[in-house]
């Protein structure tokens, strides 16, 4: 496997090019940095390092003409920006594992399947509003993942899991030819602590078991990933602030 930090970064990165352009927003590396062309969702970041050279001024400058809650990512956990208007809400652990495929338990009445239509696209994006805080409506349809554009994008999967069939939780891969990156895990309070994060994590390392999967872990997901044959390889820092629409920092 390739450097494992490097990787996770890549990955990252490659999840947010496509994503973002389900929405017609470009991400763009330039040499230290990448960055968001345009306003997005919060769900998105502004900008991040993808070389542990860059500095913090390249970081902030990359972030700049962009407007909203804004927050940026310093992959190698490096950087110092408070003195450039920033605040730091915390870190997360990138985790990898090598290629091959998972087994994991079976879940009874539990199925988890691709998405393949437009509703079903809206109904991934509702599942994960309703896991982060419970409401299916924290924001805008479309707003994150678009339908049907997110079903065009070459080399992205969104998976949900059903539960008797009701949605219950969701994953997705961004896929190239060097990995296979992991996010949007998330389960209902409801169905948690039953293996279904397991399953959908598996799920979407098997579209492509001959790649290392990568991702970044907060803490609630760490065991799962640790029982999976993830290894912590490193930590990013999360860098956040509010810009209005005249450019001022709230």
């Amino acid at each position: 496997m390739d450097d494992p930090v490097a990787l996770c970064v890549h990955g990252e990165s490659l999840w947010h090019r496509m994503g973002l352009s389900a929405l017609g927003v470009g991400w763009e590396e330039d040499g230290a940095v990448a960055r968001r062309t345009g306003n997005a969702s919060p769900v998105f970041l502004a900008a991040s390092t993808i070389a542990p050279s860059a500095t913090a001024e390249q970081l902030d400058a990359a972030a700049a003409g962009l407007t909203g809650r804004l927050t940026v990512a310093d992959s190698h956990s490096r950087l110092d920006l408070h003195g450039l208007g920033w605040r730091m809400p915390g870190t997360q652990a990138w985790m990898a594992r090598p290629a091959g495929g998972l087994t994991v338990p079976r879940v009874s009445g539990l199925r988890v399947a691709p998405v393949g239509s437009a509703e079903e696209v809206r109904l991934f994006e509702r599942t994960i509003f309703e896991a982060a805080d419970g409401n299916p409506d924290w924001a805008p349809s479309g707003s994150v993942h678009p339908a049907p554009a997110s079903l065009h994008v070459p080399g992205l999967t969104l998976v949900i899991a059903w539960l008797d069939g009701r949605p219950v939780g969701t994953a997705l891969a961004a896929v190239d030819g060097r990995v296979v990156q992991v996010s949007a895990v998330s389960v209902l309070r409801s169905a948690r602590r039953r293996g279904i994060g397991a399953a959908l994590t598996a799920a979407v390392v098997g579209l492509a078991p001959e790649l290392p999967a990568v991702l970044s872990s907060t803490a609630m997901g760490h065991g799962v990933y640790l029982g999976l044959g993830f290894a912590e390889v490193g930590r990013r820092t999360l860098w956040d602030r509010v810009v209005a629409e005249t450019g001022s920092v709230a």
